[in-house]
């Protein structure tokens, strides 16, 4: 093994599971995660017709794009 294959091992161990490319901790995927977890909560509240608000579908709809768009929009500023 060279010098720079163990470099790369080394880079490819410090990466998890909601880190960006460098290792770092990434805030915005953990808000997207969130996001997304929170819009499928409410949808499963919305299809067994737990409780009684009439915009539900728009919540979910809501926190769908906050799931989704940030991380979009980042790409596009980034380059």
């Amino acid at each position: 093994m060279d010098g720079s294959q163990i470099s790369n091992s080394t880079q490819n161990n410090n990466k998890r599971f909601l880190s960006d490319d460098q290792g770092n901790p990434s805030s915005m995927r953990l808000m997207s995660m969130l996001a997304l977890i929170v819009a499928a909560f409410l949808a499963i509240i919305e299809i067994f017709g737990w409780g009684s608000s009439e915009s539900k579908t728009e919540l979910v709809l809501y926190f769908l794009v906050a799931a989704f768009a940030p991380k979009a929009v980042q790409k596009f500023a980034e380059k």
